[in-house]
């Protein structure tokens, strides 16, 4: 069964407000060009049978969905939606947007005195950003659910070392210097949960790199259903950095940055205390 999400799960006050209902969400896909994917994935899947309304934060301004799909609604959804070709496709331009990305981050992660820096790319689809980081010297490791995707980031990128499951399947403890999570985080169930793995497997000192829609961010649409990041059930979480600051301080992360972004989404450098 879903689980109610009754407390923000990142600041974790007890009050939120409705910010649409399921049946606005669905009336709102007459005018995208995903519309009917996205409403055939939601049916397909049982989501749309439970009806889950998002729901705003009254303190931090997040939003979030009112229940929390199950494993299996997730596995169905995503099996209805594929976005593995487009990767593909992309690959040597996201390759090249990762290693500008990595060109900060490279100077940031610790060094160790004696073998190679790990990195670690999380939700990395055919593992662009595991590419990426192996150019810079990283043993470059990616873990990825969907095994179609691993398949095909095996054959562009050997020198990758991939894993396929979850970010919790990954072994071993402060193991890895710097993870990357390109939007990933507003996908997870339990975001709470996906820092404490995230923390067991950074070395003291190593950095957790992230990328997330802003749900408070200046410049996005003020209608949340215009705003084409409000994808539930795919997007579980959108957050503010409010909310995403006190996510972070609460599971081992009190030192972070979030820099200004002139589009509605956040970038997160955090370090594991």
């Amino acid at each position: 069964m879903a689980t109610p999400q009754i407390s923000c799960p990142l600041c974790q006050h007890p009050d939120r407000s409705l910010a649409a209902s399921w049946s606005d969400w669905e009336a709102s896909l007459d005018h995208r060009e995903d519309g009917p994917m996205r409403l055939e994935a939601g049916k397909a899947c049982g989501v749309a049978d439970d009806a889950p309304d998002l729901m705003e934060c009254e303190a931090c301004g997040s939003v979030g969905m009112s229940l929390i799909p199950t494993r299996d609604q997730l596995g169905q959804f995503y099996a209805s939606y594929h976005m593995t070709g487009g990767f593909v496709d992309k690959a040597k331009k996201k390759v090249a947007r990762a290693r500008k990305r990595l060109r900060l981050l490279n100077l940031l992660a610790p060094r160790p005195k004696d073998g190679p820096r790990r990195f670690l790319e999380i939700g990395a689809s055919i593992g662009t950003a595991a590419e990426a980081a192996q150019r810079f010297g990283f043993e470059a490791h990616a873990v990825e659910i969907d095994s179609d995707a691993v398949t095909r980031g095996k054959g562009l990128f050997p020198k990758v070392s991939f894993t396929e499951g979850r970010l919790e399947d990954v072994d071993g403890e402060g193991r890895f210097h710097l993870l990357y999570g390109a939007e990933v985080i507003e996908h997870v169930r339990d975001p709470g949960a996906f820092l404490d793995h995230c923390r067991r497997l950074l070395v003291p000192g190593g950095i957790l790199y992230m990328t997330t829609p802003d749900c408070g961010h200046r410049l996005r649409p003020k209608p949340l259903l215009d705003w084409h990041s409000v994808k539930p059930p795919e997007h579980i979480n959108l957050f503010t950095k409010k909310g995403m600051a006190a996510l972070l301080s609460a599971h081992g992360f009190a030192r972070h940055m979030l820099p200004p972004h002139t589009k509605p989404g956040m970038r997160i450098i955090a370090w594991r205390g």
